[in-house]
């Protein structure tokens, strides 16, 4: 079996506050992107293996060897497979490569093995995993709440639509930009914002970009500010996916001005590609 593995964004997040268990609520509206890594599952009588083309991922703590373990003691079922994963999204970036690894091998499982879990055990065991992991286990876009395990599947409407994507060549922790966060306590969230009658509009959210997270890593992160002033300076909006270090736009007929953004990250050593929403 192989599969795409797709990365995410996070056109809103909020972060409401702090949770009695150390975590954070949040409320966001997440979608896929037709950026990924390939990942390879195969039968053999020889245990469980994962490996990937990064070395240092190739430990019992990466998330897709966690998932599979996890599977495999919920399920009863012999573990023996093999998996290999390309890895093709940035790590670090806050595209959510290694939890879409996660969430992807539940599904892959899941499947190859005929269903002998339900949805409510794959949601608890990748809530274990990851907070970003629960979300790929649903297909295109959705609303997270919770700290990530709460996942409403939503339609949104992206046709004609892309994203730009400008990925620096450093890496941001997750955890270092949570603790510099400030919390304002806020509670409202305009959830009109997002969406009307259950539907989302792309080329409304691309005028409501949001990131509370977003502050922390422009003040430590002198580059990244100056990368999303240039993408709003070409496509009027620009956003932190996360907590970076990624920066992106939603884009339409704009398209035809990414060579201007091109020619800027070749100068800075940046990678930046065009990609389409995913479903």
């Amino acid at each position: 079996m192989i599969v795409k593995s797709y990365a995410k964004i996070n056109s809103i997040l909020y972060v409401l506050g702090k949770r009695d268990d150390g975590y954070h609520e949040l409320f966001s509206l997440m979608h896929k992107i037709d950026l990924y890594d390939w990942i390879s599952i195969k039968k053999t009588s020889n245990g469980l293996s994962v490996k990937t083309n990064i070395e240092s991922l190739n430990n019992e703590r990466n998330l897709a060897f966690r998932a599979a373990k996890l599977f495999f003691e919920r399920s009863g079922i012999k573990p023996q497979v093999a998996i290999e994963i390309e890895k093709q999204i940035p790590m670090g970036g806050g595209l959510g490569g290694g939890s879409s690894n996660a969430g992807y091998v539940l599904r892959s499982l899941n499947s190859m093995f005929d269903y002998p879990l339900g949805d409510r055990e794959l949601f608890s065991i990748a809530e274990q995993i990851g907070s970003d992991v629960p979300f790929f286990l649903v297909d295109g876009s959705a609303i997270v709440r919770g700290r990530g395990e709460i996942v409403e599947k939503i339609k949104c409407c992206t046709e004609n639509f892309q994203v730009f994507i400008v990925i620096p060549d450093f890496s941001i922790s997750t955890a270092h930009v949570y603790g510099k966060l400030v919390l304002t306590n806020q509670k409202r969230v305009n959830k009109m914002a997002l969406t009307v009658g259950g539907e989302c509009n792309i080329r409304d959210i691309a005028t409501r970009l949001h990131n509370d997270l977003e502050q922390v890593v422009l003040n430590e992160f002198a580059l990244l500010k100056k990368v999303k002033e240039r993408l709003v300076e070409t496509f009027g909006c620009g956003l932190v996916s996360g907590s970076g270090s990624t920066v992106f736009s939603i884009i339409g007929s704009e398209v035809a001005r990414e060579g201007r953004l091109k020619d800027f990250c070749l100068s800075e050593g940046f990678f930046c590609k065009t990609v389409k929403f995913s479903e």
